[in-house]
């Protein structure tokens, strides 16, 4: 039976994420349904599917729930006493991804299901790689989802890299390269940080030896990576620049730095963020925050979920979510210390690199949105770093 409620699950986990990407390729196809854009569709699906195998089935999750129940019930509360559809949209995104994890954690994981877990994920990823060589190489297009595929690319990439260090077989390093090639082309600099955080610091990497020589590597790939004329084009706003004249504070980026347009936001959410630091202004009062920059009743985005948590939610509710980050860091990090079996080893320290291209992500980007691209699967993987598994303490194949 639990066969059946295992595959079933993580059929549509690995299913969903698809749809936005194949009809974001075909123009074509229908882009919305009803109210919904289609990213939203998915996740209103992965939040109906969560549901039925959370509530209707008898699993018992060992997700680290004691961790992250502060955030959830602050939302909740929250919600309840400034309520707005919208408020509630937003309320459900950032909750849905603890259910996941939580649903995760209730299966019991054998060598088998975990072989079978990452060949999907490389699976799906070998299809985005086909729609996004179809639609921008090929057909001279946009990249579709090229805000989100990076952030996908980022899990499978970090399990990827983290089996090499394990098993030490190249054609993991070398799908590792494969996967990392998309944000470059698209020069996406936070997919480009995130993929350079987990191959440098990724935590199964333990010999004294190895890491030195990937440190080395990576700085050369930080060197080349920022002296080619893609990056400099993007980054310096006279197409050439050096080291420094680069900022980590894009809202005040000095004169030579592009942003990509990020240096103008913050100016929008300074009144709210000062009227109401401590609790902030409501569940997605950040909705319109820069209408008149866009136009009318455009909905917005601070592509900073930390500015955007703040607003909302104030420091209190940035300060639960990020007390959730850090126990979940170290708790798992306690646990990696004296784990001796190599998958849950694994696991666990892909959650650690993980949950730091996680937060470097939210300064630049609304990642806590992005549900069925990267924040599902991270939550997955921590509810996995604590179910039980039964994999005879082997080595990984």
């Amino acid at each position: 039976m639990e066969d059946k409620q295992f595959y079933g699950f993580y059929r549509w986990v690995f299913s969903v994420p698809l749809l936005p990407y194949i009809c974001a390729t075909f123009p074509s196809l229908p882009q919305t349904v009803g109210p919904f854009v289609v990213t939203g569709v998915a996740w209103v699906i992965m939040l109906a599917v969560t549901l039925y195998y959370l509530f209707a089935l008898p699993l018992k999750g060992r997700f680290p729930i004691k961790f992250w129940l502060p955030w959830t019930l602050f939302l909740a509360v929250y919600l309840c006493i400034d309520f707005s559809f919208y408020g509630l949209q937003l309320t459900l995104q950032y909750i849905l991804p603890v259910m996941i994890g939580i649903t995760s954690s209730g299966f019991t994981y054998t060598t088998k299901r975990l072989e079978w877990m990452y060949k999907s994920l490389v699976r799906v990823t070998v299809v985005i790689g086909i729609l996004f060589t179809f639609r921008y190489l090929l057909m001279g297009g946009a990249a579709p989802m090229a805000g989100t595929t990076p952030m996908f690319l980022t899990v499978v990439a970090a399990l990827t890299i983290g089996i090499f260090y394990q098993t030490k077989k190249t054609q993991f390093l070398m799908g590792y390269v494969c996967i990392s090639i998309i944000p470059l082309i698209l020069m996406t600099r936070m997919g480009i940080a995130a993929m350079l955080i987990i191959f440098i610091f990724h935590f199964a990497n333990r010999g004294i030896t190895s890491r030195i020589t990937v440190g080395l590597i990576g700085i050369l790939a930080i060197w080349a990576i920022f002296n080619s004329k893609g990056f400099q084009e993007k980054t310096f706003k006279g197409g050439n620049g050096n080291v420094s004249e680069l900022s980590i504070n894009y809202y005040d980026p000095g004169e030579s730095m592009n942003t990509s347009g990020r240096a103008g936001f913050l100016e929008y959410y300074e009144k709210g963020l000062s009227n109401a630091p401590l609790l902030g202004n409501g569940p997605r009062s950040d909705l319109y925050i820069m209408k008149d920059l866009w136009g009318g009743n455009v909905a917005s985005e601070a592509h900073n979920d930390y500015i955007a948590v703040r607003y909302n939610y104030g420091y209190i509710g940035l300060g639960l979510l990020l007390f959730g980050f850090a126990m979940t860091f170290f708790s798992t990090y306690v646990q990696l210390l004296k784990e001796l079996d190599a998958y849950k080893s694994l696991v666990q320290s892909s959650v650690l690199v993980l949950t730091v291209a996680f937060l470097v992500y939210m300064y630049s980007d609304n990642i806590l949105k992005t549900t069925v691209f990267f924040t599902n699967l991270y939550f997955i993987l921590i509810g996995l770093a604590y179910a039980k598994f039964d994999t005879k303490q082997g080595a990984i194949r």
